[in-house]
């Protein structure tokens, strides 16, 4: 994952897929293909980290993101 120059808390990859993750806080917020989602619950599991089940944002699923919500 790369930084931003102007940002340092949107990140991006062009490897292992498509890859934007906004960082705010507790939450984070990305915007992936399928190679770029299964390569990031790869690297979570092997690092152990403990995260909140991922939800998808679909025309019938709205998604919470810092007390607003996105439709």
């Amino acid at each position: 994952m790369e930084q931003l120059i102007y940002n340092p808390y949107l990140l991006y990859t062009p490897l292992n897929g498509l890859g934007i993750v906004r960082l705010q806080t507790n939450n984070t917020l990305f915007l992936a293909d399928q190679t770029f989602t299964d390569a990031k619950e790869t690297k979570l599991q092997e690092a152990k980290f403990l995260v909140k089940p991922q939800e998808q944002l679909t025309k019938q699923t709205p998604i919470k993101f810092n007390r607003g919500l996105i439709i």
